[in-house]
């Protein structure tokens, strides 16, 4: 039976709203696909009621992002069963959604399947952080999309030409997409998103932009290079800020950088997690101001995949819209608890052209992977780290799933592969 304290959060919650008729429970699954139950406001007190959540098979939670182009070759695992359960303290209005009727609620909802819930882990390791280390770390996510012509023959196009590259100008306020913007920062100021954002709340943000373009005619993407042609294209990461602090009594005594060596000794693994695509990989390179090429960091540096802004405030860069954002933060925390001396130097002047001498001089040896398939190698050389921050189940469906994609994705040109992702991302 269900908590009765969740029970009354949910009933009041109705209670307040009786507009709202139906009821999504989301969740994002292996590969990084926000996946949803709809019902009844009614029957979805009777799951809240049951304790038990929805019925769930594997293929909620398992299932390729190409599986459309072929019948999906984990079908046959369809005998274990789990349950979505609804975090009813999630439980908010569907602001803005693409159907304008505006009867609608959504909430998240946990996987109990092989026990390999990345919102769960992600739970399990703030805790572990709080209690074992006496450190509490903070996250907030930044919103990069493009935005397309809503055209089933050419989804393509770009909206608004001359309104890429880097910045905003003033010409972004007299164009075709600034109602569709001004839509935009309006719900989420009305959702209350602020600088320092939780995870579930980056979900719902990504679908009210979607949706709110959706009713305007354009199609939203957070997909990393989304254009069939990547020259003079624009690009979108999803870079991810993270502040720690440590209380009791030696909370004025610790080395943040200690947080940051760790991170820095997995990135090349972590990079599997958090540039999960094929075609997240045109960003990855130096000189290119995106996730940079090597492994290091530097102080305010937007060409080094850690971006210090702060002693124990850092901008991590190996990450675009296409990762599960439970799992890449789960997995970003878990590298910093594994705390080491700082052995990288400041890479504040680092540039394309520095000399191999100057490069090693200060440390930065390593480059990053360039590919997912190398990704996916450095992912299972630290395998021991990746099944302790994330579980063993979700590592072994993770490399099993991101294979089987790059085997069917290589058989699609970059128009079809780009076109298909779009739809997911």
């Amino acid at each position: 039976m269900a908590l009765s304290s969740d029970l009354c959060t949910a009933q009041d919650f109705l209670d307040e709203h009786p507009e709202f008729e139906v009821i999504i429970t989301q969740w994002v699954d292996v590969c990084g696909v926000l996946r949803s139950r709809m019902t009844s406001s009614q029957s979805f007190l009777d799951v809240v009621r049951s304790g038990r959540g929805f019925n769930q098979s594997v293929l909620d939670m398992l299932t390729t992002t190409t599986a459309a182009l072929h019948p999906d070759p984990f079908a046959h695992f369809c005998d274990p069963r789990g349950h979505i359960v609804p975090d009813v303290s999630t439980l908010r209005v569907a602001a803005h959604d693409a159907s304008g009727i505006g009867n609608t609620a959504i909430v998240m909802g946990e996987t109990d399947l092989y026990d390999m819930d990345p919102r769960t882990n992600l739970r399990r390791l703030v805790r572990q952080a709080e209690k074992q280390h006496n450190i509490q770390f903070l996250v907030g996510f930044e919103l990069e999309f493009c935005f397309f012509q809503k055209d089933s023959t050419t989804p393509l196009v770009a909206a608004g030409p001359g309104l890429s590259g880097l910045g905003m100008s003033s010409v972004t306020n007299r164009s075709t997409l600034w109602p569709v913007l001004n839509e935009i920062v309006v719900a989420l100021a009305e959702a209350d998103i602020r600088l320092e954002q939780s995870v579930d709340t980056y979900v719902y943000a990504t679908e009210v932009i979607k949706n709110i373009a959706h009713k305007q005619g354009f199609t939203a993407t957070f997909y990393p290079t989304p254009s069939a042609d990547d020259v003079d294209s624009q690009k979108s990461g999803q870079h991810i800020h993270v502040s720690a602090t440590k209380g009791g009594n030696n909370g004025g005594n610790w080395n943040p950088d200690e947080l940051m060596a760790g991170m820095l000794s997995h990135l090349p693994g972590l990079t599997a997690i958090g540039l999960p695509q094929v075609d997240s990989y045109p960003r990855v390179g130096a000189g290119k101001l995106c996730t940079g090429g090597w492994v290091g960091w530097g102080d305010h540096h937007r060409d080094m995949p850690i971006r210090r802004i702060f002693k124990n405030h850092w901008e991590i860069r190996v990450i675009d819209g296409t990762s599960n954002p439970y799992a890449v933060v789960s997995a970003i925390i878990a590298t910093a608890l594994d705390r080491k001396p700082l052995t990288i130097g400041n890479a504040t002047n680092f540039n394309p052209s520095i000399s191999e001498e100057e490069r090693k001089h200060l440390g930065i040896t390593h480059a990053l992977p360039n590919t997912l398939e190398a990704a996916i190698d450095e992912f299972e050389a630290d395998r021991v780290w990746a099944e302790a921050a994330l579980g063993r189940e979700y590592l072994r469906w993770f490399l099993t799933l991101k294979r089987a994609e790059m085997e069917a994705v290589a058989k699609l040109d970059t128009t079809e592969r780009r076109k298909l992702m779009i739809t997911h991302f």
